[in-house]
């Protein structure tokens, strides 16, 4: 607050006191004015100032949807940053930046997501756009997610390792024969690059079978017709052949094929 000048100094000039407490008033005013406009703007423009691509003005609700993603339950994570800037290849599962698909948090699902599998980490990333048109990341909080699907591959989150761990593995098929993939890739040093401290490998399998409800690890071709009973072993390696199964470095959609024919031969000898 500002402080009016004495009367002693003014000694008798009372009306010079009176005209400058006036003009301070005055500027008061002005710039009390001037603040009750600004505020009025900063209020107002966010909720009917700002307009869509198509021009029509963009609502309060409208606003806040936008400013934190279509849910909060989706984009409910940690902030996506790159912590290896250094490392040669990258951690995903697919190539290509993201790819669509559909993510379940806590039973709700949610269709036509753009998503990243990085299998290093063992997380799903989303990708969304922000009001003002940046694309921002968030990693899903794992606990609350039950299951995906990514670039038309299905994961569900499961026990099925010796270690009890919870993790997420690719299905496929279904019924009494179900095939499962639980996908990781490691980093390990690099030498000769100075660019590159450490590089991602390729992607690993860790594959289980589940047939008439009991789920057992197999590594490769040998070991997973050894799951079967004695008396399908033969046709099992047959099928295998006919379809030039490498079970190692198989497609997923190869496996599914394989998949179909395998299940319809064990239902046909039931």
């Amino acid at each position: 607050m500002i402080k009016p000048f004495p009367l002693a100094i003014i000694k008798g000039r009372t009306d010079l006191l009176i005209n400058f407490e006036f003009q301070q008033m005055r500027f008061d005013a002005r710039k009390a004015f001037s603040a009750a406009i600004l505020l009025s703007c900063i209020i107002i423009l966010p909720l009917h100032g700002q307009q869509s691509a198509g021009g029509v003005p963009v609502q309060y609700g409208d606003m806040v949807r936008w400013a934190y993603g279509q849910d909060q339950e989706l984009v409910n994570g940690m902030q996506y940053y790159n912590k290896h800037s250094r490392s040669l290849g990258h951690p995903y599962l697919l190539e290509g930046w993201v790819h669509q698909g559909s993510v379940s948090i806590r039973g709700k699902v949610y269709n036509d997501i753009w998503l990243k599998y990085n299998i290093h980490a063992q997380q799903v990333e989303v990708e969304y756009r922000t009001m003002n048109g940046a694309d921002n990341q968030v990693i899903l909080v794992g606990d609350r997610l039950d299951e995906f699907t990514i670039a038309e591959r299905y994961f569900r989150k499961l026990k099925l390792a010796e270690d009890g761990k919870e993790q997420f593995y690719q299905v496929i098929g279904s019924g009494q024969m179900i095939l499962y993939i639980q996908w990781e890739k490691n980093l390990v040093p690099l030498v000769g690059d100075p660019r590159f401290v450490e590089e991602f490998t390729s992607p690993k399998r860790n594959y289980f079978l589940e047939l008439d409800g009991s789920v057992q690890a197999f590594n490769n071709k040998k070991s997973f017709v050894a799951l079967f009973p004695k008396v399908v072993q033969k046709d099992m390696k047959r099928l295998i052949k006919e379809n030039r199964l490498l079970i190692k470095t198989a497609s997923s959609r190869e496996l599914e094929l394989f998949m179909m024919a395998a299940g319809s031969m064990l239902e046909g000898m039931d």
